[in-house]
């Protein structure tokens, strides 16, 4: 009998901790968006710095393709990342899912990445995903199909904390009338989240990321059917917002648009969202305007009926960032670094790639060790490392066709 309790109790543990799935995503996801907290609770929680610094070694681990590193990391903070095969929609593809364990303490939210992007600059955001009704199922509609670099969705109702964020702005989604900060379970207006710090990462290590963080909002009389912004009233040099509302009214000619930069509107336009601020610039995305604007971030407000009521609208915003990402990235196109060094290294690192324009070295913890321009236009280096401390690096490349990343051993 004590056999076949502890036979039991092994085969318990390895379904519990099992972190390979497959099925359909959309409803996989689904599930996380159901299960979240409600507008009461207290149950998000400010990760301590501890906590981010694992974190952080967990994202640049899985965006250089270090699983094993990644979950080691993930289990520190009560996280898990299971690798699901979409053998449904997504035709086979492979995501990682970084989802917080049972019992759940953190609630920082649920974040998957494709495994073999076909957009890998293009990242979806749904900080409202319930609230906002149906923006957290349009954002996994969109990803699934898309097959992007990444998507978030928050952990809790966006009033699920009493504590006041410190950030700028305020709102009366969470009193129903009189105005106040918002909450720090509100991920679009508090800086000190893990949903603020993997925006940062990713923005900081994929050249060209463009996020689209998708809200909704009831339509007044004098209201577009959808809000566009990048956050500024600045116009970039590429105007993926602008390139948005044509890709949109392509899908659906009755919408109308207001875009902050280009119309002089200002409701609703995402300018004290910390992301925002964060990808435009701003020395302090908490309490700080940016100035200028990258163009890197899209707030996407939307009216319920178009776009968000069902899978019908849906399609619609699908459709239209296949307007806007629509040439798939070919193998040929994807930068390889070649290593001329062994790895492990020691006191060099040899390499080569064709047009780099920066090289850039940084630590597990995401400090940068070494960066060059190659003004000279190089097509191979040789650095000094014998100043280098043993441990883990992560060498990154940027050439005209993109981004390289080789994960690097010193001992």
């Amino acid at each position: 009998m004590k056999k076949l309790s502890l036979t039991l109790l092994f085969l318990f543990t390895i379904n519990s901790f099992s972190q390979t799935d497959s099925g359909n995503l959309e409803n996989y996801l689904h599930a996380k968006i159901a299960a979240m907290p409600g507008e009461t609770g207290n149950n998000f929680s400010i990760p301590t710095d501890n906590e981010v610094t694992s974190w952080t070694a967990m994202i640049n681990s899985i965006l250089s393709n270090d699983i094993a590193t990644a979950r080691t990391n993930a289990t520190s903070v009560n996280y898990q990342i299971v690798e699901y095969t979409d053998t449904d929609i997504g035709n086979n593809d492979v995501f990682y899912v970084v989802e917080e364990k049972s019992p759940q303490s953190k609630y920082w939210g649920t974040f998957a990445f494709a495994k073999n992007a076909a957009r890998p600059n293009l990242i979806l955001q749904a900080p409202h995903s319930d609230f906002d009704f149906n923006t957290g199922k349009q954002a996994i509609y969109c990803f699934v199909r898309l097959n992007n670099k990444a998507l978030f969705l928050n952990g809790t109702h966006r009033c699920n904390h009493s504590t006041l964020s410190t950030c700028a702005g305020t709102t009366t989604v969470c009193t129903g009338g009189s105005s106040e900060a918002f909450k720090i379970s509100d991920m679009a207006h508090n800086a000190e989240t893990m949903w603020q710090k993997t925006t940062e990462i990713i923005y900081n290590t994929i050249t060209e990321s463009v996020f689209f963080q998708l809200h909704g909002f009831a339509k007044k009389d004098d209201d577009p059917y959808v809000i566009l912004s990048n956050g500024t009233d600045q116009t970039p040099t590429t105007d993926y917002a602008a390139q948005l509302k044509t890709a949109l009214f392509a899908q659906d000619n009755t919408l109308t648009f207001k875009t902050a930069h280009l119309d002089n509107w200002d409701r609703l336009v995402g300018f004290t969202n910390t992301q925002g601020r964060l990808i435009n610039q701003s020395n302090n995305p908490c309490n700080q305007s940016a100035q200028s604007t990258t163009g890197r971030f899209i707030h996407v407000e939307q009216e319920k009926t178009k776009l968000r009521a069902d899978s019908t609208g849906w399609e619609k915003m699908y459709q239209a960032l296949v307007g806007v990402f629509g040439v798939l990235m070919k193998v040929e196109d994807f930068v390889q670094i070649k290593m001329k060094s062994e790895n492990p290294f020691k006191n060099s690192l040899t390499f080569s790639a064709e047009n780099m324009q920066n090289i850039l070295i940084y630590d597990i913890l995401g400090k940068t060790i070494y960066q060059n321009k190659n003004t000279k236009e190089l097509n191979r280096f040789t650095i000094d490392t014998k100043s280098f401390s043993n441990g883990i690096y992560f060498l990154k490349v940027t050439t005209n066709k993109g981004t390289d990343i080789k994960k690097l051993l010193r001992e």
